[in-house]
């Protein structure tokens, strides 16, 4: 499979990886997905989303940066907490184990690993503290404006109630964790560069 050239970013010298932005691309995905966008559509808008999901991977950066300099603190009872999402992600500890093995990492690396992102969870808990839970009057004004796609897929508000709240929730706290990137990208050095990619699995064009 011949190469492809896509942007990636280098923050405070540091290069963000195609894994990375895969990784925040299959979230991307995975989000619309699950709130009713077609698969289609996803397809259309790729490059935008591939866009979007190269700024999360630097905003993720930044937190991590920041959640280490501010040295926020877990317990090992955190991590274990972390562990087990994994485990009954991958359906069950055996596959836990196997999977670690395939992919050549300690348990004790791994577990390091979920520290670093169990401290940027606890930056980004910080973060959003102030973001209120969405008021039943703007999830049916949402349900409203979108009464015919509820429509054609069954849906009644009652349905639909809880998934818009979840999808409202997620905006609201968007918007606040993108005015806090902004603060850590104002004192940051983010450069854009052409990173190759030859293993993707994904349709960027």
């Amino acid at each position: 499979m011949g190469s492809k050239k896509h942007k990636t970013a280098v923050v405070n010298g540091v290069k963000i990886s195609e894994q990375a932005v895969s990784f925040e691309l299959d979230r991307l995905v995975r989000f619309y997905a699950e709130h009713g966008v077609s698969a289609e559509e996803v397809r259309g808008c790729m490059s935008l989303l591939r866009e979007k999901a190269l700024e999360q991977a630097i905003g993720a950066k930044l937190l991590l940066d920041r959640s280490q300099e501010l040295d926020i603190q877990v317990t090992a009872a955190d991590i274990d907490a972390e562990v087990e999402k994994v485990v009954s992600q991958v359906g069950g500890r055996d596959n836990y184990v196997a999977a670690l093995k395939a992919q050549g990492v300690s348990e004790s690396d791994f577990r390091r690993e979920l520290e670093k992102g169990a401290k940027v969870n606890k930056l980004v808990e910080r973060a959003c503290s102030a973001v209120p839970e969405p008021e039943e009057r703007e999830i049916e004004a949402f349900f409203a404006a979108h009464k015919a796609d509820y429509a054609s897929v069954n849906q009644t508000f009652v349905d639909a109630r809880d998934g818009i709240r979840d999808l409202l929730r997620h905006q609201a706290r968007g918007k606040a964790m993108d005015a806090f990137v902004r603060e850590l990208r104002a004192t940051a050095t983010v450069e854009f560069v052409d990173n190759e990619c030859s293993c993707c699995g994904h349709d960027h064009d």
